[in-house]
């Protein structure tokens, strides 16, 4: 690790400390998903670029309202709670030089139930020393959990997959048979086999766990460089119901202008700077759907049929 690297990643431990005692002392648990807790779960240096910490669903307004209270800031002022691509976290920046970034976490990729994770995985945290202070951090079972789904949602890093490769080599079959059960208690049974099979070890160890082969038109467009327009497509498909698939979309088609503001110069010109944004984003929308459409069909297609190991 480099110099600049190592004092980056130091200047992130204190965030997260600092960021978790006040949290606690405002009444909020929180958990220390990844960062230093995982580079010693994993047992190498590791570099990391922001501050994952959970928080019970329950208790994520509140979280919220703390960081607000405390000089954190959000990083798009204004917006709706769904214009965040992820509905499971929220960026924050700290009151520090440089803004360092802080996920607020009241989920993980591909988990179903967010409040059986936060109480799995707050029932087994273990404290952990950092800078000066104890955070609680995932067990050894809930981090291999977690390092299979986030390999599964990369969001184009190839890091989770690395972490994979090793943790595959570092944790026992044990510890997998408990992060297998932790998966199928949270609904991330399906995630957390696809995110194993993503590496020739992690199938092998997906075969012995006996994980199921099935996936899905979402797992297949985020793994095969799919259009975000399909994505969007395949995310609304996995919703529950016909009115939250239209309200999504709905929802991703039109970004509050808080939002807009925040991605699109032209949308900080005053009324028409924002009217037009909107425009150029339905137009192109309207051209992305008619290869969006396709793509995601043919992504279903081969989501049923069953994955080899």
């Amino acid at each position: 690790m480099t110099l600049p690297a190592a004092l980056y990643c130091l200047a992130l431990d204190e965030t997260a400390a600092a960021t978790h005692a006040a949290l606690r002392d405002r009444g909020v648990d929180s958990i220390l998903l990844k960062g230093a807790g995982l580079a010693r779960r994993l047992g190498v240096e590791r570099t990391y670029g922001d501050v994952d910490l959970l928080v019970d669903p329950a208790r994520f307004t509140t979280a919220e309202e703390a960081l607000g209270d405390l000089g954190y800031r959000v990083e798009i002022p204004g917006a709706r709670p769904d214009d965040w691509a992820h509905w499971h976290e929220r960026l924050w920046r700290a009151p520090s030089p440089g803004g360092l970034a802080v996920d607020l976490h009241r989920g993980f990729h591909g988990v179903g139930d967010p409040a059986a994770f936060w109480a799995a995985l707050w029932a087994d945290a273990e404290p952990m020393p950092l800078a000066g202070r104890t955070v609680a951090v995932p067990s050894a079972a809930a981090a291999a959990l977690l390092v299979a789904l986030h390999a599964a949602h990369p969001g184009g890093s190839p890091r989770p997959r690395t972490d994979l490769d090793l943790a595959v080599r570092v944790f026992d079959a044990g510890t997998w048979w408990a992060a297998a059960a932790l998966a199928g208690a949270t609904g991330a049974t399906r995630t957390f086999a696809f995110g194993l099979r993503l590496t020739p070890a992690g199938g092998e160890l997906a075969r012995r766990l006996a994980l199921p082969t099935a996936t899905s038109a979402l797992h297949r467009l985020l793994h095969g460089q799919g259009a975000p327009a399909a994505y969007q497509l395949a995310r609304a498909a996995e919703l529950p119901a016909t009115r939250d698939r239209l309200a999504y979309l709905a929802r991703r088609l039109a970004p509050s202008p808080a939002a807009m503001r925040h991605s699109r110069a032209i949308a900080r010109r005053g009324r028409s700077g924002l009217a037009l944004a909107y425009l150029l984003r339905f137009a192109r929308a309207g051209w992305q759907v008619s290869r969006a459409i396709p793509e995601y069909r043919r992504a279903a297609r081969l989501a049923r049929r069953p994955s080899g190991d």
